[in-house]
């Protein structure tokens, strides 16, 4: 007697109902997982008669995976200073990131490490984590070093103003346009007719302020009118020592026409200075900043600036995590926001 085999019926997947009702993956599971606020009316009924057409029924598995979520995202940021949340740029990074994994039922942890203690960090000691946002500084070599341990958590990793290169599919880098920042506000002083730029600078290690400072030396070179750039770094970047950093370099090199900070506090500190010795601004020097936080327009005058977009750049690391954590892969990893001129009374 010859004994019949049971026919093996493939079950549908999440592709089979993507491609039916015509969607993205990443939508079909957003239906699934009830996150309709990403869905419209249309699309979702779309899917789920798709579901309903294939008999689609979740994976057990995945489901098991799914459940072993910790609904909870690590922000590192590797700083020297204590107070690294009184950065304009990092408080905006992580309202935007936190805000956004609010509304969509995550947490978010933050942690700051100074550099020389990275090795001795038990990073989240006791939390668990399901991805991880990085803003770091220090050299090329200990940015990547840090990097590739980060990479043994097997969890997946966003990179915050980075421009170095990873080949490795559990990295995004999310960087704004620094370089083009700095050369826009270079031409804008060149278009003044200095001669003398001086670049403030943190004394730690950015990519992003080396982004900005490439961008400035580029528009220099395009200017071909002579133009000097000099290069003034700051201990800390705090009021006290840049304005210590200033009073040093004009005692040696006389003053600038022009001071370029490479932030915000940075040129307000500047102008700050300025103003308590007898220097008119714009009149005898002008002096910028970068990245556009509310604080440039509480000066008088008021500071000529970059626009930065890191709000929207956390917001946006807070939609990437989730699209990954739901679809096991990035939509896209790498991203640059533009930025934009503003122009201040202080030009």
């Amino acid at each position: 007697m010859t004994s019949k085999k049971t026919p093996i019926i493939k079950r549908a997947t999440l592709r089979d109902v993507a491609a039916r009702a015509s969607v993205s993956v990443m939508t079909v599971s957003n239906v699934i997982n009830k996150h309709f606020e990403y869905v419209g009316d249309e699309t979702r009924a779309r899917v789920e008669k798709a579901i309903g057409a294939l008999n689609y029924i979740p994976n057990a598995t995945s489901r098991r995976l799914r459940s072993t979520h910790e609904f909870s995202v690590g922000m590192v940021i590797i700083d020297e200073a204590a107070a690294f949340l009184s950065d304009p740029f990092n408080t905006e990074i992580v309202a935007g990131l936190s805000n956004h994994l609010s509304v969509n039922n995550y947490s978010l942890s933050i942690q700051g490490i100074h550099p020389a203690h990275i090795k001795e960090t038990r990073l989240f000691s006791g939390i668990e984590i399901d991805a991880l946002c990085v803003n770091q500084c220090g050299s090329d070599s200990s940015r990547r070093k840090n990097v590739e341990g980060l990479l043994a958590r097997s969890i997946p990793i966003i990179l915050l103003e980075e421009t170095l290169e990873f080949d490795n599919p559990n990295i995004a880098i999310i960087n704004q346009d620094d370089f083009t920042g700095g050369h826009i506000i270079a031409s804008h002083l060149l278009s003044r007719n200095v001669k003398k730029i001086l670049f403030l600078s943190p004394l730690l290690d950015w990519p992003a302020i080396h982004a900005r400072k490439k961008g400035v030396l580029a528009a220099l070179e395009e200017h071909g009118g002579g133009a000097k750039l000099d290069t003034c770094y700051c201990s800390r970047e705090n009021f006290s020592a840049t304005q210590d950093a200033i009073r040093n370099y004009i005692r040696e090199n006389g003053e600038p026409d022009a001071i370029l900070g490479s932030n915000d506090r940075l040129g307000i500190a500047a102008m700050r200075y300025c103003q308590e010795h007898d220097l008119r601004v714009p009149e005898d020097i002008l002096i910028t900043g970068f990245n556009g936080f509310e604080s440039s327009q509480y000066t008088n005058p008021t500071l000529t600036t970059v626009i930065s977009s890191a709000y929207e750049m956390g917001q946006y690391a807070g939609g990437l995590i989730i699209q990954r954590l739901q679809t096991g892969s990035f939509s896209k990893q790498t991203t640059h926001y533009p930025v934009r001129f503003q122009q201040g009374r202080s030009t």
